[in-house]
């Protein structure tokens, strides 16, 4: 029995150890839960390793659930996926959702989500 137990707590390291190698978001522009001035030009990613584009998809929904229309994305350094907003949208004030979905090398899927506010400041 504490042969099985030992195995298992090892089990359960190794994997542990290993899931920080996965490829995960780093960080975002606009950020996550930030407060920008107007509808950014672009949704950018940054990986922790770089991501496959050709099954990396990113979906931006603005207030009221409209589609922002994206450009078909772009890479940018190393492992950066830039998604270029074709055409700021008419109703640019409000809470804007970004989903985004995408796989490494090793084939592990990844996704999730942010979001962030647009709303200009008082001049």
């Amino acid at each position: 029995m504490r042969t099985v137990a030992a195995s298992a707590l090892l089990l359960l390291g190794l994997v542990a150890a290993r899931a920080p190698f996965h490829l995960h978001l780093v960080k975002s522009r606009p950020p996550a839960n930030a407060t920008v001035d107007a509808v950014p030009d672009s949704i950018r990613l940054w990986f922790s390793q770089r991501p496959e584009l050709a099954v990396t998809s990113v979906k931006v929904t603005g207030p009221g659930e409209t589609t922002v229309a994206l450009a078909p994305l772009a890479e940018g350094d190393s492992a950066v996926v830039i998604a270029p907003v074709k055409a700021k949208a008419s109703a640019t004030l409000g809470s804007y959702s970004v989903a985004w979905r995408t796989m490494s090398k090793d084939g592990h899927v990844v996704r999730g989500t942010f979001s962030f506010r647009v709303q200009p400041t008082a001049r």
